[in-house]
């Protein structure tokens, strides 16, 4: 993979221009052997759990032993991690049949020249809608894995106007990671955390109201300090460009995202059609995995949204048209999938790429993210290890009973926040996590259900946003780099100053929030 782990020879006289030998013996292990390293580390903490006799309990109070992992277990568990991620591999392998199509079209790339002529110098100034409009998603229904697509549209015009790949990278990273980091409705973390407190059996009654007002003054707090960042960062490296930690891949990056064309491209009706095509795809795929139903309060169990059912008479009443396709809302990844296929065969259509052309541009697209692909199933047998050995359970058992003896509102929605992070790795998944963790805070809670029940789900989705903006172990954060074409150590490089200003900010709006207590906390 091209995202692997590297540094450069410190001893060296001439650090810039390290030679291949150097290169070779300073380069740090890929990720594929980083994320099994850490399944084997698991493993073998699992023997010493299940020698030492330690036990977890489970919420129905019945105790269970370490499960101890065997060696050949650090084989089974990647495997078992790309069929627990089957539909976001899949969705990524179209994903990339589908932008090379439109890559190789130079739709994107006549577009970006279109816009940063329109805008003369001033394109600094787009970065400010964009990201308010991938916070806005992120915070309204939890964009991620539907954020992995507009990268290759935001890099390309970033860079067309003058910036390097990460400004646009960013863009979208910030943009849609620190609008999930302060969830509003978001039902995957915030509907989910209530309805899990709310049957916790402590008698705790909150709901997605609770909270609201002030997630929505943190939400602007942060998403205005994260558009300052990037915007400081696109300003300083327009200014030098040699500031940029991509500034030895300038070259390499305008030739693969911008296809170095250096003549003006002419919009004709096939690219303006590509163009069209190409968002409305987005649009689609935006308006098809959003929550509908369940922001308007349906669970499409007990009680059936508007969207569950226009879904169910579509496959009743127009079966030739589909049959199996649930409602907007209520799919996931492999109907998204589909879409992008069937966009990618139009799309082959309007450009006259005849058979042999469209499977060789689809091709070549998937190929370059099947590495990526490879990352996630791996990152998904981390979740598998933790998950079969009981230590997820048990670190989570711990934590209700770490914080059981502070008194202070304030304080056990600080701690909260500080023991989220950590096992957010554990568990990266927000409904996972919420499912997992808050039936075991039910007498936490108690404490002061009204601060401390809305409190703890702002704590919740910040902490395990906060952690998802940077975690290798996250499929999501590899997959967008894979895209990107970017190291993950220069990635870090500059991404740690936000995210120790997101940190500090998240502590200060929990603490304001717990003061001022009540259904505004």
């Amino acid at each position: 993979m091209k995202n692997d782990f590297k540094i450069r020879n410190p001893f060296r006289k001439n650090k810039s221009i390290p030679n291949e030998q150097e290169k070779k013996q300073f380069k740090m292990l890929s990720a594929f052997t980083i994320l099994l390293l850490i399944i084997a580390f698991i493993i073998f903490i699992s023997w010493i759990l299940k020698w030492s006799g330690v036990s977890v309990v489970d919420d129905k109070n019945k105790s269970h032993d370490i499960v101890a992992l065997g060696i050949f277990d650090l084989f089974i568990a990647p495997i078992n991690g790309f069929v627990s991620g089957a539909e976001i591999i899949v969705f990524l392998v179209a994903l990339g049949g589908f932008l090379n199509i439109v890559i190789c079209s130079k739709a994107l790339e006549g577009f970006s020249q279109n816009i940063t002529s329109a805008l003369k110098g001033k394109e600094i100034w787009a970065i400010i809608p964009l990201m308010v409009f991938f916070s806005i998603v992120g915070s309204a229904e939890g964009m991620a894995e539907e954020s992995l697509g507009f990268y290759m549209i935001c890099i390309p015009l970033m860079m067309a106007a003058g910036f390097d790949k990460l400004t646009g990278f960013m863009i979208v990273l910030l943009g849609a990671g620190v609008g999930v980091m302060n969830s509003t409705v978001n039902p995957f973390a915030i509907g989910v955390a209530v309805d899990t407190i709310n049957n916790s059996g402590a008698g705790i009654e909150t709901s997605v109201g609770d909270g609201l007002v002030w997630r929505l003054t943190s939400w602007f707090v942060m998403t205005t300090a994260s558009i300052i960042f990037v915007m400081w960062y696109s300003w300083r490296v327009k200014m030098n460009p040699q500031k940029s930690v991509v500034f030895k891949t300038m070259e390499e990056d305008k030739k693969f995202f911008l296809n170095e064309a250096a003549e003006k491209i002419d919009m004709n009706w096939k690219r303006k059609l590509t163009l069209v095509f190409f968002g409305l795809t987005f649009i689609l795929m935006i308006f098809y995995m959003v929550g509908w139903d369940s922001i308007l309060g349906y669970d499409n169990k007990t009680s059936f949204g508007p969207f569950y059912k226009f879904g169910e008479w579509i496959n009743t009443h127009i079966p030739y048209l589909s049959s199996q396709a649930e409602g907007f809302g209520n799919g996931g990844f492999i109907v998204v999938s589909a879409i992008f296929l069937l966009s990618s065969i139009v799309l082959g259509l309007v450009n006259g790429l005849g058979e042999d052309g469209f499977l060789d541009q689809f091709m070549t697209g998937a190929k370059d993210l099947f590495g990526v692909c490879l990352v996630i199933a791996v990152a998904g047998g981390i979740g598998w290890a933790l998950e079969k050995s009981l230590i997820q359970q048990l670190v989570v058992s711990g934590l209700a009973s770490s914080i059981g003896g502070i008194n202070s509102s304030i304080g056990i929605l600080i701690i909260l926040f500080i023991l989220f992070i950590p096992l957010s790795l554990f568990i990266p998944s927000t409904s996972g996590f919420a499912r997992a963790v808050f039936p075991l805070l039910g007498g936490v809670l108690a404490k002061d259900s009204e601060v401390l029940a809305s409190g703890s789900i702002t704590a919740f989705s910040m902490a395990n946003g906060f952690i998802n903006l940077f975690t290798p172990t996250s499929g999501i954060i590899m997959a967008a780099i894979g895209i990107a074409k970017i190291d993950y150590t220069k990635f870090f490089k500059v991404m740690w100053p936000i995210l120790v200003i997101l940190f500090v900010l998240s502590i200060v709006m929990i603490s304001i929030g717990g003061a001022i207590g009540g259904n505004i906390a």
